[in-house]
């Protein structure tokens, strides 16, 4: 019967609880805990003035469920609802016990509701900070996948170690890069990484080798520098500004998704920079730009020497009147000689000439 009940949702587990008092007690054992706003509150976030109460109402009934929980065979332990720092005393509780029950699996997500704004104008002094201790109890080592989302994240510099993580996922979290490689210095297990939003990391440089590493997305984290050494890395994606990226002893990456963001011209990145950092890759998904005012071919001196399958976004910049600089593009055959498929999309010009 535990079985049975370890395959249901937590609230369907508690409903089946109340068919017989013999299985009253079944669903303390459940090995996955999930709260969020429809589980725990049975419907999505209300509005505004009632959002207070909500909270509390929340708090009372995680509580409550922890409360009789046994803590026993504990696999999953998911939050997903709006907090913050003024409910760290909560929070802190919470992963107390899912680290003390030996949980695999922690995901934090305290989103705000409707939040749109920029990881620079988001009020990170409101954000929970997670424990300082968390990483060096005892029960950090049985945490496989970790998942956080607006949260902020500061290590001791005594931080312990190492860690046991296979999965690394940090959406919108303040952390500082000497924070982010610490924690990656410790984390040789790790198989999946993937960063997004994180601020104020600048400078990404990750000195120790993530030899079991095979995937690795970073997204929208204002980089300047990306530095790994992953020679075991199979997948790869990235979206932010056109950096030096340098992904050290990888040699066999063969699908990767790149998308180079802003205003400005990109397509002489794709033809000089990324062959260096994936010049092994078989599968290549790429979104650039290119300003038609900028023409000549460039001096593909490194190549895409495996790649067979590229798909191409390109955003047209400039004077529409002016058509030479899309000629650029026939370098993609240069730049790819074993190509076999190729995929172009093109996306309206955003010009300042008259479009014919």
């Amino acid at each position: 019967m535990h079985d049975i009940v370890s395959r249901l949702t937590l609230k369907d587990a508690v409903r089946a609880s109340l068919v017989s008092t013999n299985w009253r007690r079944l669903w303390t054992c459940h090995p996955n805990l999930c709260f969020d706003s429809p589980t725990i509150l049975n419907r999505e976030y209300g509005t505004i003035s009632r959002r207070g109460r909500r909270r509390r109402r929340f708090i009372r009934r995680v509580d409550a469920v922890l409360e009789s929980h046994s803590g026993a065979g504990l696999r999953g332990f998911d939050i997903t609802f709006a907090l913050d720092t003024r409910h760290a005393e909560h929070l802190d509780r919470w992963l107390k016990f899912a680290l003390d029950s030996r949980a695999s699996e922690i995901a934090v997500n305290l989103s705000p509701v409707f939040y749109k704004g920029s990881v620079r104008s988001y009020e990170w002094e409101d954000t929970y900070a997670l424990p300082s201790h968390m990483f060096s109890s005892q029960g950090a080592s049985y945490i496989e996948t970790l998942q956080l989302a607006f949260a902020s994240l500061k290590l001791l510099g005594d931080f312990g170690g190492p860690l046991n993580l296979r999965v690394l996922d940090l959406q919108t979290v303040h952390v500082s890069e000497g924070d982010l490689e610490l924690l990656l210095s410790k984390c040789s297990a790790l198989e999946c990484l993937r960063l997004g939003r994180c601020y104020p990391v600048l400078n990404l440089k990750v000195q120790k080798p993530l030899c079991r590493l095979r995937n690795l997305s970073v997204r929208g984290c204002q980089l300047q520098v990306m530095e790994f050494t992953a020679p075991n890395l199979t997948k790869f994606e990235y979206s932010g500004q056109a950096i030096p990226i340098t992904l050290s002893e990888s040699m066999k990456p063969t699908e990767a998704t790149v998308t180079l963001l802003g205003y400005d011209d990109t397509l002489e990145h794709v033809f000089t920079e990324l062959p260096m950092t994936l010049s092994r890759v078989e599968t290549l998904s790429l979104n650039t730009c290119l300003n038609t005012e900028v023409v000549g071919f460039s001096n593909c001196l490194m190549k895409f020497t495996h790649l067979i399958k590229l798909e191409v976004t390109v955003s047209i910049l400039g004077d529409s009147r002016i058509r030479n600089g899309i000629l650029r593009l026939v370098s993609l055959l240069e730049v790819a000689p074993l190509l076999q498929r190729l995929e172009l999309n093109m996306l309206p010009h955003v010009s300042v000439g008259v479009s014919n």
